[in-house]
């Protein structure tokens, strides 16, 4: 049987039985009336052989508009996805299923001695050290950025340290105690003793036991104790009344501070519970702000002047025991005190157990500090710190975890090394948790970690940096993240990294290469991209851009072959068509005529001559001008040529013909002439450019093969293009360009439909080399459905016959 023929039975045949899937899809999908796989959810690829991995808004990519980032992306964009098994494997430093949020430190545990939260339940679980509540729970990160809430005397952002006891340096004096006061405007004994109210009072973000409004000076100190972190306390009331509140507003409370020294945060109350509604509950913690009780009596709080520093400023803290070694330099003994000067067993160095006579060290101050003669206290230099300035501070950053300071406000408090780190204070270096780098820990890290960002396949961006590289179908937008720098929803503008890969490269990390893509050839009733493009011009030069690559300068003449050169030399271009719609020939003057050389005559009067095909016209008529003996050989197609002479013994001849001498060209055929007067040379040369003056229209179609679908428009730079014609003032050149449906000189631009998938939707990538394995009968195309070397399975080969068959 004659090939073709069985071509067409066997595609007569393959319609008649249905379409077929490769592979059937695996089980995983339903097949087309094109072959191809419509794959259940949780699968992917062309054979739907692939799983899909959970998606998590993403800790880095580019903006989709002005502040706008963090859309959902598969492993949060912190993790690759094994499409065998559909799960994420994540970047050291994040965890979760879709590797959606950051590990806690200490082994993702806290080292056992803290609860590993988010920033959303930090904010409503806990309270801030003023003891104020406020939400976090719509930012980007609420539920992505995680650290550890830590244990009552634990510290760090991994709760791997040990807090030391904190006193009141020994030789100062002449310093307060905090007092705080209070006074409670409820009913103590109402009619209905079931109305009588209770309230709470928080101190440091921790809560009390409930108080009844009755209750004692004695009971009220008590559950002022139990909050976590107060210790001792006297509380102390102005009215003889045992109530704590009264419904006069009379009663002074006065709340003495015994074990915590330093200037204090405020008691907070609670006071929802309060009878009758509208009961307040007043606290002045200020030190300035004074209460009056019901005799007159004028009281005034008291801001803490103690010192509170670890190991009383007297001795070093061990970290990782939580235990302070006293200083012992020179004779000069520190030892632990009551608080208060006394020997005793606070564990703090608070003690003098003899007579001090200078600062500590070996050398005064460790040669870091300027010493005090009077108290012996050392005054540090910038990066030390210490009693005895021996210690290394460490950078700080701004936190990745804390409270939060406002509703939806976070991540602006300084702290050491972020709390994304533990400081070495030997030496004053932060050792950050994995997945974070700066000298203060105060950067995330891009993907292929600080060794090998991006795999070394792409550049390592901030969030704002990545911004400036957005693209909306390829074209380059004006997007920046981080705009406002009051605006907290892009805190992260200038902290949080992620990668900008090199082209053929992709993945959070770079690490894996991209395969080639294209019109799916299966498919039909598609449309390809038609640009149109119009030049007017008569010398110069002009460029085009397509998806961030701009082509060499281009000749206002290029020929429709020299511009689908450089647009194919552009990496954003694989395959396009170029075709102009009249093919006319164009000189570098693009004047009407030009002249082509001289010759002589004796005649006395204006006299033309026509030369047309088989023969002369010639005419002598009074008044004929160069216009006229122009007009009569524009007004024969069969012209060639014409000479004319004003009478002066010199005329002009002017050939037509110079594309090619045996063929009859007129001016709707012809824009232009090259002056020379060899016209071997002016065959040489001729060219059918692209620009035009301003009487004639040429419109170049751009057919996009590949890339497909509804790629951006080419951008024109027509700077370089100058224009000098008699019907027009202008001198610069005009480039205009028609997209999706829109039309120019009568013809109509076609905005893309075609299909652009990965191995053209009829091959599997291998993402290790960047290569498509095509689906048997399927092979390299040359992005129109035809066999060529773009290796992107679009070429649908003879199912009968293979090539060389």
């Amino acid at each position: 049987m004659h090939r073709a023929a069985l071509v067409l039975f066997f595609l007569l045949q393959l319609g008649s039985a249905g379409a077929q899937c490769f592979e059937k899809c695996n089980g995983h999908g339903s097949c087309d009336k094109y072959a191809r796989c419509n794959c259940h959810a949780g699968f992917q690829g062309a054979t739907c052989a692939e799983r899909v991995c959970p998606f998590g808004t993403a800790f880095s990519d580019f903006a989709t508009a002005d502040d706008t980032a963090h859309a959902e992306q598969e492993c949060s964009g912190r993790g690759l996805c094994d499409r065998n098994t559909g799960m994420c494997m994540c970047m050291e430093g994040f965890t979760g299923v879709a590797c959606q949020r950051t590990t806690c430190g200490g082994g993702g545990t806290c080292n056992a001695f803290g609860k590993c939260m988010s920033m959303k339940d930090l904010a409503s679980q806990t309270r801030s050290t003023n003891s104020e509540v406020f939400l976090y729970d719509t930012t980007w990160d609420a539920e992505k950025i995680y650290g550890c809430l830590c244990d009552e005397g634990r510290s760090g952002y991994d709760c791997g340290l040990v807090d030391c006891p904190t006193g009141d340096d020994p030789l100062t004096t002449g310093q307060m105690n905090e007092v705080q006061l209070m006074k409670c405007s409820s009913d103590p004994n109402p009619a209905d003793s079931s109305l009588k109210g209770t309230f709470a009072l928080w101190f440091n973000g921790y809560p009390s036991t409930t108080i009844n409004v009755d209750a004692t000076a004695a009971e009220l100190e008590s559950a002022i104790e139990q909050i976590q972190g107060v210790g001792q306390v006297t509380v102390s009331y102005s009215e003889g009344s045992t109530s704590a509140c009264s419904t006069s507003d009379t009663n002074v409370i006065k709340i003495t501070f015994i074990d915590n020294f330093g200037a204090l945060p405020p008691i907070v109350p609670f006071e929802d519970n309060l009878y009758p509604v509208g009961s307040t509950i007043t606290i002045s913690a200020d030190g300035l702000t004074s209460m009056t009780d019901w005799n007159g009596a004028i009281f005034t709080p008291i801001k803490g002047t103690k010192e509170d520093g670890a190991c009383a400023n007297r001795g070093t803290c061990d970290l990782s025991m939580g235990s302070c070694e006293c200083y012992n330099d020179n004779g000069d003994t520190f030892a632990s005190s009551d608080g208060y000067g006394n020997a005793g067993t606070r564990g703090d160095c608070g003690y003098a157990a003899s007579t001090i006579s200078a600062c500590p060290g070996e050398i005064a101050c460790s040669g870091q500090g300027t010493c005090d003669s009077t108290t012996h206290v050392c005054s540090c230099q910038a990066g030390f710190y210490g009693g005895n300035c021996a210690l290394r501070e460490c950078p700080k950053g701004l936190s990745w975890f804390s409270y939060p300071s406002g509703n939806e406000q976070a991540h602006d408090t300084l702290v050491e090394c972020s709390n994304m780190g533990t400081c070495d204070n030997s030496v004053g270096t932060c050792e950050c948790a994995a997945g974070f780098f700066g000298e203060a820990c105060q950067y995330m890290a891009c993907g292929g970690g600080t060794a090998n960002p991006c795999s070394g396949h792409g550049e390592c961006l901030s969030m704002r940096h990545l911004s400036w590289e957005s693209n909306l179908n390829g074209d380059a937008t004006n997007y920046i993240y981080g705009t406002d720098p009051n605006n907290y929803a892009t805190w992260d503008a200038d902290r949080v990294n992620g990668c900008n890969c090199d082209d053929g490269w992709e993945g959070y990390d770079c690490s894996l290469r991209s395969c080639p893509t294209g019109d799916n050839p299966g498919t039909y009733g598609e449309n390809r991209e038609v640009q149109l493009l119009r030049c007017q011009a008569s010398s110069g030069t002009f460029a085009l851009q397509f998806r961030q690559e701009t082509t060499s300068a281009l000749a206002w003449d290029v020929e429709a072959w020299e511009l689908k050169q450089a647009l194919e030399a552009l990496d954003t271009v694989k395959s396009v068509d170029v075709t102009y719609s009249i093919n006319k020939i164009t000189s570098s003057t693009n004047s009407t005529y030009q002249q082509l050389k001289s010759c002589t005559t004796t005649t006395a009067s204006p006299y033309c001559v026509v030369q047309v095909t088989g023969g002369l016209v010639a005419s002598a008529v009074s008044g004929m001008t160069e216009a006229t003996c122009k007009a009569a050989c524009d007004a024969d197609a069969t012209c060639n040529s014409f000479a004319f002479t004003a009478g002066t013994g010199a005329c002009s001849y002017y050939d037509l013909a110079i594309n090619a001498t045996s063929k009859s060209s007129t001016s709707a055929t012809v824009q232009s002439y090259w002056k020379t007067s060899d016209p071997l040379t002016i065959k040489g040369i001729n060219k059918k450019g692209l620009c035009t003056n301003t009487t004639q229209t040429n419109v170049a179609s751009l057919t996009f093969n590949s890339p497909s679908g509804d790629v951006p428009s080419v951008i024109v730079y027509s700077n370089g293009l100058a224009l000098v014609d008699t019907l027009t003032s202008a001198t610069t050149g005009v480039l205009s360009i028609a997209t999706d449906g829109s039309t120019l000189s009568g013809l109509t631009s076609v905005m893309g439909t075609t299909d652009e998938e990965v191995c053209s939707g009829r091959g599997t990538c291998v993402a290790e080399f960047g290569t498509c394995t095509c689906h048997q009968n399927w092979g390299s195309s040359d992005g129109k459905g035809g066999q060529g070397v773009l290796a992107d399975c679009g070429f649908r080969q003879d199912p009968i016959y293979k090539e060389g068959a």
